[in-house]
């Protein structure tokens, strides 16, 4: 009997020390295929090659998932561990999958889409009106994915927005842009701004300043002069409004040239029948910058191309949209969507201009602007806004074509 009990003590001991050798049984939970057209199932959590692919699960299979990491339900197949992505499938159960509430802000209501992109008019599911509710579960560059009854769709942050409170959030989703400064024109004072001390360059949004400076010391607009090549003399990679040395012209025809066109050959011509010379100019301008309170700028040429000492802040431009919408014909210029003249002189011919501002052309509500670009600035703006009665001026530096709208259109719809 004594040796029957040694065995069986033996025998359990042995298995003690054997069980931590033993696979630990991993929790598990059901996930269900939430695509319509089923779903991917793979070796890896991984959709750069189709390699990993062993075979597709129809819409609503079932499976037995172990864990979750990184956007892959690692699911129990047979023997083996397989991967399902989260875009096509999710967890079973109500608790699953948090929600929250968005509100299309937008009065002309919202495209709900079936992918996160503008890309296509092909991806729009339908269009909501203006406050309608959706249930969102998560958040991604610049795109709420909201749930329908068996697929998820996407409504962009231009015309949703977490429903928190009435008006839409100021946050860096809508105003992109690393500096800007939303303001009623004439005023001190803002109704939006983002990081408007912070140095950056301005760009062709110079070129505002340029105009006043000129239109102040003009005589008349309409006196004809001939140019030359100095006064068109414009570092390489200058945009160019096409005026040739041996043209006549009048002021008139440069600063259309300039502020529509955004020619830096214009700029530097006007420069230089102003002031007699680029540099005295360019004095000129910061003495009339200084005169507007603008203490943070400091300009070094009438163009806007890129130079260390050349910069401003969002709060600075907001002085001079201030100072420019003061000159009705320069803002009659600045709205302009293109404008047609003839030029004398020995390569007499016609010259059209179209306006280099692209953004939202069919909005009526920004009825002047001012655009700029260089590498080292970025996308710069400076767009007047009329909302009723109301004159509103916004400008946004340092971003690129998207995040410039995106801002644009976040105050205009706010």
């Amino acid at each position: 009997m004594k040796s029957l009990f040694r065995i069986c003590l033996t025998l359990v001991l042995l298995i003690t020390l054997c069980l931590p050798a033993l696979p630990a049984q991993a929790a598990s939970y059901q996930v269900i295929v939430t695509s319509t057209i089923g779903a991917n199932i793979r070796t890896k959590p991984s959709t750069s090659s189709s390699a990993t692919i062993t075979r597709r699960a129809p819409y609503k299979t079932k499976f037995t998932a172990v864990s979750y990491s990184n956007g892959w339900y690692k699911i129990k197949d047979g023997n083996a561990y397989r991967y399902l992505s989260n875009q096509v499938a999710a967890k079973v159960g109500t608790s699953s999958v948090k929600t929250y509430k968005i509100i299309v802000y937008s009065t002309a209501g919202a495209n709900v889409r079936t992918s996160p992109s503008t890309a296509s008019s092909k991806n729009i599911k339908r269009h909501a009106t203006y406050k309608s509710k959706f249930n969102a579960v998560s958040y991604s560059n610049g795109w709420y994915k909201v749930k329908g009854k068996v697929n998820y769709y996407y409504v962009s942050n231009q015309v949703a927005k977490k429903l928190t409170t009435s008006a839409p959030a100021s946050s860096s989703g809508s105003y992109p842009v690393a500096s800007m400064r939303y303001f009623k024109l004439g005023s001190s004072g803002y109704e939006l701004t983002k990081e408007s001390f912070a140095r950056r360059y301005p760009a062709s949004t110079t070129k505002l300043l340029t105009a006043v400076v000129a239109y102040d010391e003009k005589g008349t607009l309409d006196q004809t002069f001939t140019l030359t090549y100095s006064m068109l003399s414009v570092p390489a990679g200058s945009s160019s409004a096409g005026f040739r040395s041996g043209d006549k012209v009048t002021m008139r025809q440069l600063l259309n040239g300039m502020l529509i066109r955004s020619g830096n050959d214009a700029a530097k011509a006007i420069a230089v029948r102003t002031a007699g010379s680029e540099s005295k100019f360019v004095s000129l301008m910061n003495n009339r910058a200084s005169g507007i309170g603008m203490s943070a700028s400091h300009f070094m040429n009438p163009h806007g191309f890129y130079h260390p000492s050349h910069y401003t802040t969002a709060a600075d431009m907001q002085k001079l949209a201030n100072t420019y919408a003061k000159y009705s014909y320069l803002m009659t210029v600045s709205g302009r969507k293109s404008y047609q003249t003839a030029v004398k002189g020995p390569y007499a011919r016609t010259l059209t201009w179209y306006h280099t501002n692209t953004s939202l052309p069919g909005d009526t509500r920004v009825y002047a602007s001012k655009t700029g670009y260089t590498p080292e600035s970025a996308y710069t703006r400076v767009f007047f806004i009329k909302k009723g009665a109301t004159r509103y001026g916004l400008v946004t530096l340092k971003g690129t074509l998207p995040q410039t709208e995106t801002t644009l259109r976040s105050v205009l719809n706010r």
